[in-house]
């Protein structure tokens, strides 16, 4: 028997919020999701799973699963390994999510969920920036950041202004004077925090999206916009200091200083690509990285990072793969992504599709610089917005199938 309306209305919702919650709360978005979890399981759905294995991300993703815990066979740090397969329960919200009925009020409520969180983020930030907020977890010099880190939020807003780019042209989910007011908060946000994944994502993601919703004449206004955009974020204060400081980081790297910002990078790349190349098949194990870095830095292999002694991932979800479940394990995370960015291109004159393609270009640049798929911010929403359907199903068809007798 299938749930009714009342708990469908708290299933989306309680789906919904861990993104509103994504750059202020850690621990909420967890209590979110295990209530999303529980009133799942009231509801029913589950016995759509059919609905999942007719998702083209299906196999790859099972693939990926097993992957994972047959790296626990060779891996010798079964602690972290364990952690590690833990942090997979991102896909239990992915496969929850591909057997809801979603509608567009549905995904509606979602895209304005996660946007009014960003919104009250920034509205934080803003306060913490001018001294008017008491309570803060970052450095001053991260800039108006709010609850959240830098680096994150720097890639939650550009998939949000990616989103917008969408739906200022289709006003899908909210009127254009207000998708471009927005815009305007989060550019002004990104532009004077120090992000650089995500201001890098920005200049490649922004003009690419403008182009595509935007033809004929309204193309070179839409290039205009972001011409005037990039020059913004290149009059930065906090970007030019931190393109300043990538390029000292770099040439300390090359006077043996390894302990600044890119220099660990180099480093932690340095140790992933060495595992890859003694154990190219299968890698060194689920959660083996760190042991291999330490042994690594005990016969001098790669250099020693005293003030940095241990790392538990190369900061690259690429070489994370490669390095603990060798070229196989990277295969599937691949196909894996590969699979779910597809689905979304296919169809990405849809609303639904479109979102998926904004936070998929955020992921796939992301996973360059840092280990997305270990973090919990990124795997989380990577779950939750993969699960959601690139078609939308209208209202009366998922009134329809509510009233059909379940199987």
């Amino acid at each position: 028997m299938k749930s009714g309306t009342k708990i469908d209305a708290w299933l989306f919702t309680l789906f919904a919020l861990p993104l509103f919650v994504a750059t202020l709360s850690t621990a909420a978005a967890n209590v979110f999701g295990v209530f999303f979890l529980l009133t799942y399981l009231v509801s029913g759905y589950w016995r759509e799973w059919r609905l999942i294995v007719s998702r083209e991300w299906f196999w790859p993703l099972l693939a990926l699963l097993a992957i994972n815990f047959l790296g626990m066979l060779w891996t010798q740090d079964t602690e972290r390994g364990l952690e590690l397969l833990v942090k997979l329960k991102w896909a239990l919200f992915t496969m929850a999510g591909a057997t809801l009925p979603w509608s567009r009020k549905h995904f509606i409520l979602l895209v304005r969920l996660f946007l009014a969180g960003i919104v009250l983020n920034a509205m934080i930030g803003g306060l913490q920036w001018l001294h008017l907020f008491p309570w803060r977890i970052m450095k001053p010099a991260d800039g108006p950041v709010g609850y959240t880190d830098r680096i994150f939020l720097s890639m939650t807003l550009t998939s949000a202004m990616v989103w917008i780019a969408y739906d200022l042209k289709n006003r899908v989910v909210l009127p254009r004077a207000l998708n471009i007011g927005l815009a305007l908060i989060f550019f002004i946000q990104l532009f004077a925090t120090g992000g650089r994944a995500g201001q890098l994502a920005f200049a490649l993601l922004i003009p690419a999206a403008l182009w595509m919703q935007y033809p004929g004449r309204w193309r070179a206004w839409a290039m205009v916009v972001v011409v005037l955009g990039l020059a913004g974020l290149a009059l930065s204060p906090q970007v030019h200091n931190r393109i300043q400081e990538a390029e000292v980081d770099i040439q300390k790297y090359r006077a043996g200083n390894v302990e600044t910002s890119v220099g660990l990078r180099l480093v932690f790349w340095e140790g992933a690509l060495r595992m890859a190349k003694e154990h190219p098949l299968f890698g060194v194990g689920t959660g083996d990285y760190k042991a291999e870095m330490s042994r690594l830095q005990q016969i001098h292999a790669i250099p020693d990072t005293p003030e940095y002694p241990e790392t538990f991932h190369p900061h690259n979800s690429y070489l994370a793969y490669l390095a603990g479940l060798g070229l196989t394990g990277l295969f599937i995370f691949l196909w894996f992504l590969w699979t779910a960015t597809m689905e979304a291109w296919r169809h990405r004159e849809q609303a639904t599709a479109w979102f998926k393609l904004a936070y998929m270009g955020i992921f796939l640049l992301g996973s360059f610089t840092d280990t997305l798929i270990w973090g919990f911010h990124n795997a989380f929403a990577l779950g939750l917005i993969v699960g959601i359907p690139v078609v939308l199903k209208s209202a009366s068809q998922v009134q329809n199938e509510a009233s059909r007798p379940s199987v």
